[in-house]
């Protein structure tokens, strides 16, 4: 018997809400799967599962989320992860260009503006998890606020850069050569550690353009207009392909 879409709902909602809150992604499998269980048996029974829970959804969850321990060893693993993964697309971008220098500020700046960027998003999910459905224009503000946060973040950290001025770290032709190796090598660890492609399809459309478009006489702004086309089209069929897909995974 299928689980009413209410129930699936909680369900997503529920995963999201505990993922979010830094619990072990084992023990959230591990909840849901029991909870869906039980929701299968009620819903068989003839209850739903405002029956199961008890109480409202949401001091269910959050009574859930006390219950469990904070998986502090999982966040510091995410955060070893995106580091790198953050320096790895700032020393493409700076290889196309043709120059790797790093300020003090930006040795700084780059990793903090990435921590922020997953706390803000995790409390973010974690609220909205909770939120009535009804709630969709809130939610689309925060879905809003949240993709302007890395670049407003990445702005102001360049000003500040321009007008602090702190000791640089400079590299030469062999040391761009071998921190562009890295950087490759930390998107395809990451890739295979989260078992997903989109980090590497992102680079790829976003520098592989630029480099290029760099390579023939076109001017700047033809360059940057194709570019920016060509990532926009290339992530509109990678969105619309991954979406196809699980659509086909959940018939």
């Amino acid at each position: 018997m299928e689980l009413s879409k209410k129930s699936r709902d909680f369900l997503d909602d529920l995963a999201v809400y505990l993922m979010s809150s830094g619990k072990s992604e084992g023990e959230v499998q591990d909840v849901v799967a029991e909870l869906k269980d039980h929701l299968e048996e009620a819903e068989r029974a003839g209850k739903s599962v405002d029956d199961v829970v008890g109480q409202s959804p949401k001091a269910y969850m959050q009574h859930l989320g006390r219950e469990m321990a904070f998986d502090g060893k999982g966040f510091f693993k995410i955060i070893a992860m995106i580091i790198p993964n953050v320096f790895a697309y700032i020393i493409i971008a700076n290889s196309i260009q043709g120059e790797m220098t790093f300020s003090t500020v930006q040795l700084i700046g780059f990793p903090l503006v990435a921590v922020l960027f997953l706390l803000a998003a995790s409390q973010a999910f974690c609220n909205m998890s909770v939120r009535s459905k009804k709630s969709k224009f809130k939610n689309g503000m925060i879905y809003i606020a949240l993709a302007a946060m890395p670049m407003t973040l990445f702005l102001g950290l360049m000003v500040l850069d321009i007008f602090v001025e702190t000791p640089t770290i400079v590299f030469g032709p062999t040391g761009q050569l071998v921190l562009l190796g890295l950087a490759v090598v930390t998107l395809l660890i990451v890739s295979v550690w989260t078992k997903t492609w989109i980090n590497l399809i992102v680079p790829i459309l976003l520098f592989g353009p630029q480099y290029a478009f760099a390579q023939t006489s076109l001017p700047l702004e033809q360059q940057l207009i194709y570019s920016m086309l060509i990532l926009f089209v290339g992530m509109g069929i990678f969105l619309f392909v991954w979406w196809k897909k699980n659509q086909k995974e959940q018939v």
